[in-house]
């Protein structure tokens, strides 16, 4: 394991949800896969997150790395995780480690909690000043140990 993937694993594993939370999240989780089908749940989560974002705006201004300092600032403080962003030419890749969606919702939740976080940057960028000809959508699933979410933003053909 490299040296980058233990400290994040040691972050990840020192952030515990709260005791007093854990039942309730996890009944939370339960209910509303039974009542509900992922899609929709996930809509759901990116609502909330935007919502989320809403309370935490970033500063405005600056290019990729200001935002990403930005961001992690923002992450940091509410024990979220971190994000790293990359410039990949025809798109900006977001990938987001640490977030405690398994911790609170269960492995299950995997499929849509990321919503979240989803709607938590799609906030931000919009902030930001990203054009709606942009997208920003998940691509693939949650990665290593720490579940590294990788999310990305370009235009709509780019997910063709």
């Amino acid at each position: 394991m490299l040296d980058a993937e233990q400290g994040s694993l040691s972050y990840f594993m020192s952030r515990p949800v709260e005791v007093r939370w854990a039942g309730l999240l996890s009944a939370l989780a339960e209910e509303l896969s039974a009542q509900m089908p992922a899609a929709e749940i996930r809509a759901f989560f990116a609502v909330l997150g935007r919502r989320w974002a809403r309370t935490m705006p970033l500063p405005a201004g600056g290019g990729l790395k200001e935002m990403e300092q930005s961001m992690n600032a923002s992450l940091s403080a509410c024990g979220w995780g971190w994000v790293r962003v990359r410039d990949l030419g025809n798109a900006v890749e977001f990938q987001h480690s640490c977030a405690p969606l398994r911790t609170a919702f269960g492995a299950a939740a995997m499929e849509w909690a990321p919503g979240l976080i989803e709607g938590l940057y799609e906030e931000w960028l919009r902030e930001q000043g990203a054009g709606r000809g942009l997208t920003l959508k998940q691509v693939g699933t949650a990665e290593g140990a720490v579940d590294t979410l990788r999310l990305r933003l370009a235009a709509g053909d780019y997910f063709s």
